[in-house]
């Protein structure tokens, strides 16, 4: 793999949930019964909103998949999975987190981690044995500061956000995501240079998929 110049990286953050209807999703050929909504811009979905996912039929046109058919949801990349074939074209209505530049971010530090327990017992041949733990992953974003209180009311109200992590920027398309909550917003300056902040991120995970990498 190519070294990627850190300055194409993009670092984005989620907004106010936006109503979608009727948007067309298209299947994806490498897992079965998976489709992914055709629009960018609005793959990323509120985990805590509803969805009904439509498929067609030869006489009412198109009908509302029943929840039971549904095996699982993507909410950070926007695609949905069924137990079974459906008829296409399949749509989706609901609501999506739209993404933009984090303002100001200049630098950041994605550290993803897995607890090691140490499970050693008296049928040890003198190594250690682990097994894994919990996993977590923590995101520090360095940025010129602004008089916007955004990250502010964030830490008043605990709301978590979606923040994209994309090396290589609009030439990539691996981007990493996760549900955060944020730690803390560091202020510094001086006289000779432009104010500061450090924002510290921490995963929001309540299910396995709450952090990912994958294909925007």
């Amino acid at each position: 793999m190519p070294a990627i110049a850190g300055y194409l990286t993009t670092l984005k953050v989620t907004g106010t949930t936006t109503t979608m209807s009727s948007e067309a999703m298209s299947t994806n050929s490498t897992v079965a019964n998976t489709y992914k909504i055709d629009a960018a811009a609005k793959a990323i979905w509120g985990r805590d909103l509803s969805f009904t996912f439509y498929e067609a039929t030869t006489t009412a046109g198109r009908v509302a998949v029943a929840a039971s058919a549904i095996s699982s949801i993507d909410y950070l990349f926007g695609k949905v999975t069924f137990g079974s074939t459906r008829a296409e074209p399949v749509t989706v209505s609901g609501g999506y987190l739209p993404a933009t530049n984090a303002a100001g971010a200049n630098t950041y530090n994605m550290v993803q981690s897995g607890e090691m327990l140490d499970d050693t017992d008296f049928t040890s041949t003198g190594w250690r044995s682990r097994v894994r733990g919990l996993k977590d992953v923590s995101l520090t974003v360095s940025r010129w500061d602004s008089i916007d209180l955004d990250y502010y009311n964030l830490i008043d109200s605990g709301a978590a956000v979606v923040m994209e992590v994309r090396p290589g920027g609009t030439g990539s398309s691996v981007a990493a995501r996760g549900f955060y909550k944020i730690e803390s917003d560091a202020h510094s300056g001086d006289v000779a240079s432009l104010e500061a902040s450090e924002l510290s991120f921490m995963l929001d995970g309540s299910t396995a998929d709450d952090f990912s990498w994958g294909v925007v």
